[in-house]
């Protein structure tokens, strides 16, 4: 059996869905979650169908052939309009004679072909009413596919109707999505949307934070990508970078004796910028030995991975099922929730995310207990000279989620168990204020990782004794930083010989 989201446009009258669920009941499917709400969109109702593979086609035909579903996404913003028309004497007429219907006053029109294979029809519209909008392309994109090119102030006295169109095609620009990408993107951003408003949280708001999130990420690509980097001295020509992008995760790399041991990789939709980060530091990077260290499995912490090909991925076992899962297109550890499946899969489609091939897995450990309370050490990782321990925690951020310690040099990679988020910039603050409030809480178990944190704490207390020197504590996002006084502070990078660097 699989599961398919599919977003519907239903007429607002009785026995409307009546007549879908009758079409998947005759090919033996199953409705798992249905989300309406006639305040925010009286048309757009989504469906999960859980059917076998050869059903699930012949729902989706029979839904389309009664004008239940869209084969594309109209482009939707208010108001000037683009209506593509054959070239053939009259052809306008339809889109006048709708626009006379409904007494819509037009400021200007314009008709073009510029060699296209159609003529591209625009027309300035006066629209006093917001509800009419809707009406209005329904009715003209049944004859012809219409766009939305342009927009005033006018727009945010406009009910919700039009929100998730609107949103999904500004995504499919912004990232080049399909309009199979850009479908599933609705239906995630309105199953955060219903479990959220579940929770008494306003639609509006919820709107905001998923458009935030994927404009932050927009807005960081290409040149507008600036990572801070800097390098720490350890023993005898080692040494620690650590890479600090826009939003994502940290990335750490320790060289020691040519080896290159790379520790979480960040998001995808920044894979290009991190290579030149990467080919800066190290012009020869690409010949370099590497291998791939992850702190757990979420999106944000493994971009990268599908494609630096060839690096050997090593992780343990409950993180290498997470990441099968996600290839196997089965959810994750992180999406075992309504918000977290949601939010999961968002992050996954603005970021390009693909999920690593298994065979490339090295596990490196054995008979870890499903279960247990306490950091368990699993394995080890060598770099060159350098050793760092491997322990596995209890599971309070996800499930399988891991640390790296070394008691010689003073050092422990966190992941997200340990953050210094008074260190955050601005900037980052904003964005890793936003898995917050759409997943309401970012841990899967929020006293396991209070206990998991406070147990960092006291290694990191123990490690800055037995050194005589604040323990460097690395964490999943924002400043390296260092121990004192029972809590954290950005590390003192100058002490260090480690400069600030700004790549793009």
């Amino acid at each position: 059996m699989s599961c398919k989201s599919l977003v519907t446009r239903m007429p607002d009258k009785s026995g409307a869905f009546l007549r879908a669920s009758r079409i998947i009941a005759k090919y033996g499917g199953n409705i798992v979650r249905v989300s309406y709400n006639k305040a925010v969109d009286p048309n757009t109702l989504f469906l999960d169908i859980e059917a076998g593979e050869r059903e699930l086609s012949e729902i989706e035909r029979e839904l389309l052939d009664i004008g239940y579903l869209n084969e594309g996404i109209a482009e939707i913003r208010v108001m000037e309009i683009s209506v593509q028309i054959p070239h053939r004497p009259g052809a306008a007429l339809p889109v006048l004679e709708i626009l006379s219907g409904h007494n819509v006053n037009i400021s200007y029109l314009n008709l073009s072909s510029d060699e296209k294979p159609y003529q591209d029809f625009r027309a300035g519209l006066l629209i006093e009413e917001p509800a009419l909008v809707k009406t209005l392309l329904d009715e003209i994109s049944a004859v012809y596919r219409v766009d939305v090119v342009s927009c005033d102030s006018a727009e945010e006295n406009l009910d919700n109707t039009v929100f998730y169109i609107r949103l999904a095609n500004d995504m499919r620009k912004r990232f080049g999505l399909s309009d199979e990408k850009t479908k599933q993107f609705i239906a995630e951003s309105n199953r955060i949307l219903q479990a959220l408003q579940a929770e008494g949280e306003d639609a509006g708001k919820v709107f905001r934070y998923i458009r935030r999130f994927a404009d932050y990420i927009s807005a960081n690509k290409g040149a507008a990508f600036k990572a801070a980097a800097g390098k720490i001295s350890i023993g005898a020509g080692s040494a620690l970078y650590a890479i600090q992008p826009p939003c994502g995760s940290n990335t750490f790399v320790l060289d020691s004796e040519g080896e290159l041991a790379i520790i979480d990789t960040g998001f995808a939709v920044f894979a290009e910028e991190m290579m030149k980060v990467f080919i800066s530091i190290w012009p020869d990077f690409e010949r370099r030995p590497k291998k791939i260290y992850i702190t757990h499995a979420d999106v944000d912490h493994c971009g990268l991975l599908s494609r630096l090909r060839d690096c050997e991925l090593v992780l343990n076992k409950k993180s290498a099922e997470s990441l099968r899962r996600q290839a196997s297109g089965l959810p994750d550890f992180r999406e075992s929730s309504a918000l977290g499946l949601g939010y999961s899969k968002i992050s996954q489609i603005v970021s390009g995310y693909t999920p690593p091939e298994p065979g490339r897995f090295t596990i490196i450990d054995s008979e870890t207990p499903e279960e247990h309370e306490d950091f368990l050490k699993i394995g080890s990782l060598r770099a060159g000279e350098l050793d760092f321990e491997i322990l596995e925690s209890s599971g309070g951020h996800l499930k399988g989620e891991m640390i790296y310690l070394s008691r010689e040099h003073g050092i422990i990679f966190t992941g997200d168990l340990l953050i210094n988020i008074s260190g955050f910039s601005p900037e980052i603050a904003e964005f890793n204020s936003f898995a917050p409030y759409l997943m309401k809480s970012v841990n899967i178990d929020s006293k396991r990782a209070s206990e998991m944190r406070k147990e960092i704490i006291r290694l990191a207390g123990e490690i800055s004794a037995e050194n005589n020197r604040p323990c460097i504590i690395c964490c999943g996002h924002g400043p390296v930083s260092e121990l004192a006084g029972g809590g954290l502070r950005a590390y003192n990078f100058s002490q260090a010989s480690m400069q600030t660097e700004r790549f793009g």
